[in-house]
């Protein structure tokens, strides 16, 4: 059984005072449920007749038949699934029998679409424009797609769309949402990014900005309630919520009943990324109705971020057809065994050899070279972020330069170059330890008379910087545009170390010690990294034997999911090293979650 943590086993102790009778099997599966739970599954398939016979008098818990199944759920859950099932239900009725818009002809989009394509320089795959139709003509849409696929391209479309057809509400009425600050603030940046390149309304473009869904239903911090619900509806005619597979049921619930049926809602979303956090797979359950209904929904498949031959792309796209199949149908391609010599041969998709000895687990590597901390530290330091920090110290970074969209540009493009990826946050593997390492060893080599670096540092409280070391942003800051996720790099501007940060068409420049909650930026979790993109990315896999593993029920923070959101972060290149045993068993842990979601 999965490692219990202390609030469960808390709340399982006074179930235990309340019902002294219930024997070891019943407890047993009471734990299981409520592990299952924490970990965003709804409910706990039960074949124990005995057990479902006792669970069933019980207030907290619900059992439900479905065909041969009997599945046990936290009442709690329960309620929280009949209640999406339901909202769905109404939507999607309303939407079917609402009366699509037939005063614009197929024709006259076609020529907006092929006028917007010339316009801006941008080619369109055929399903993009397919998608652009069924949007115009209808006003609820699913559209779902990978990395790469163009998902906020084709909203650009059509927004521009609505505009050359004089639909488009005011900008007051329209809402562009997304899970957490920095993926609204990614939306924002990325349409307006696209609207520039359109013969626009300057206004059009500035005035649109993302927020957080909590945000948009007014959602206070502690009492949890919404200001807009069942009662009280939004206010908006158009609302485009991004990364929709980050919203967990009851998030999605909250807004189902704030949505005034005859709103223009498209949802954008990569089913095959990682779920949400708190429980429920809404945009997956939401895909599964829809393709069953037939309507409703567009699949982006068409990837324009990265060359579909390259060796990485190949594993990922046959890692997504896996998802499908819950099985995988072909072997995963291997990555080139390189060392670290090798760094810089063109292999798009490599596994760095370490020092330490270890086995593959399947035979396929008899012998893997592992890597300890203390000597991959130094391995970074010299080959990453070393290299970012000579890179920025060149450009002298004034204040009014920071005004320069070409500056903006040289900026992301640095930032942008590689990120360091891993699993754990926390631990002696966790990104904490590890980049508390990076940061003495950089101190070291920084500090020390002898250094041919020639890079400024400043010591400030318990916090060391140093000329182009990223950071992060861990808590939001709405004034200032700053949100969690966040990440920019510290600039000498004056002879001043400073926090440079881009915002939407700008780059601004903060004082060290007025930032909000931040830490160094050399590794990130592969759920911060969701969302984002990198020309390079390195993942480390920790040893297997840390990592909290449930191989009996499948339930892990390792699986082909999260080792699929982590690859497909890259544009270029993928870089591997760590534990090889971990990467063979992330690749075969894989399910989806039990939600039993079913609109009929």
């Amino acid at each position: 059984m999965k490692v219990i943590d202390e609030k469960i086993q808390s709340f399982l102790n006074s179930l235990y005072k309340l019902f002294p009778d219930w024997d070891t099997s019943l407890k047993d599966t009471i734990a299981s449920l409520l592990v299952q739970s924490q970990s965003g599954d709804l409910y706990l398939p039960i074949t124990d007749d005995t057990t479902i016979d006792k669970m069933k008098d019980y207030f907290p818990f619900v059992i439900e038949r479905t065909g041969k199944e009997n599945r046990l759920y936290l009442q709690k859950s329960h309620s929280e699934k009949r209640n999406f099932e339901s909202l769905l239900f109404t939507f999607l009725n309303h939407k079917t029998n609402q009366t699509k818009n037939t005063t614009i002809t197929a024709d006259q989009i076609k020529t907006i679409i092929s006028g917007l394509e010339t316009e801006s320089k941008i080619k369109l795959a055929e399903e993009q424009r397919e998608t652009i139709q069924d949007v115009i003509t209808s006003n609820f849409r699913v559209i779902s797609g990978g990395p790469g696929t163009g998902k906020t391209t084709v909203v650009s479309f059509i927004l521009m769309a609505f505009d050359r057809l004089k639909l488009l509400p005011s900008m007051e009425r329209i809402a562009l949402v997304a899970p957490t600050g920095r993926a609204s603030q990614r939306l924002t940046e990325s349409i307006q990014r696209n609207l520039e390149k359109f013969q626009a309304d300057p206004s059009l473009t500035s005035n649109f900005r993302g927020q957080t869904i909590h945000n948009l239903l007014k959602i206070n911090p502690t009492t949890n309630q919404a200001k807009f619900g069942e009662k009280r509806y939004l206010p908006y005619d158009f609302i485009i919520m991004d990364e929709t597979s980050m919203v967990d049921l009851k998030l999605m619930n909250l807004f189902f009943s704030a949505i005034h049926f005859d709103t223009h809602i498209i949802l954008l979303g990569d089913p095959n990324q990682l779920p949400s956090v708190g429980q429920g797979e809404v945009l997956t359950d939401l895909i599964t109705t829809l393709k069953n209904k037939k309507e409703f929904l567009s699949e982006l498949n068409s990837n324009h971020r990265f060359s579909n031959d390259s060796e990485f792309s190949v594993f990922a796209e046959i890692v997504k057809q896996s998802f499908d199949t819950n099985s995988n149908t072909k072997p995963f391609p291997l990555p080139k065994m390189i060392t670290k010599s090798d760094l810089n041969l063109k292999h798009d998709f490599v596994w760095i050899q370490g020092d330490k000895k270890t086995k593959s687990t399947n035979g396929n590597h008899p012998e893997i070279h592992d890597w300890n901390i203390e000597s991959m530290v130094p391995f970074l330091w010299e080959t990453f972020y070393l290299h970012t920090a000579n890179k920025t110290s060149k450009f002298h970074w004034e204040p009014n330069a920071l005004k320069d969209p070409k500056n903006k540009f040289i900026f992301e493009s640095i930032v942008n170059e590689y990120r360091c990826l891993t699993i754990l946050r926390n631990g002696y593997f966790g990104i904490e330890a590890i980049q508390g390492q990076i940061l003495r060893y950089a101190k070291k080599q920084l500090t020390n008379p002898k250094n041919e670096f020639h890079l400024k540092y400043r010591q400030l409280s318990k916090s060391f910087y140093f000329e182009g070391m990223p950071i992060i942003i861990q808590s939001n800051d709405p004034m200032r545009k700053l949100f969690n996720g966040d990440i920019g790099l510290v600039v000498s501007i004056h002879s001043e170390l400073r926090a440079v940060f881009p915002i939407e068409d700008r780059l601004y420049s903060f004082a060290l010690d007025t930032l909000p909650d931040h830490e160094p930026a050399f590794f990130l979790t592969i759920h911060k990294s969701q969302g984002s993109e990198y020309k390079s990315i390195l993942l480390y896999l920790p040893p297997m034997n840390v990592l909290d593993v449930d191989s009996e029920n499948n339930l892990s923070i390792l699986n082909r999911r999260i080792l699929y959101t982590a690859i497909t972060r890259a544009k270029e290149r993928v870089i591997l090293l760590g534990d090889f045993q971990t990467w063979e068993f992330g690749l075969q842990s894989f399910r989806k979650r039990y939600t039993g979601i079913h609109i009929p």
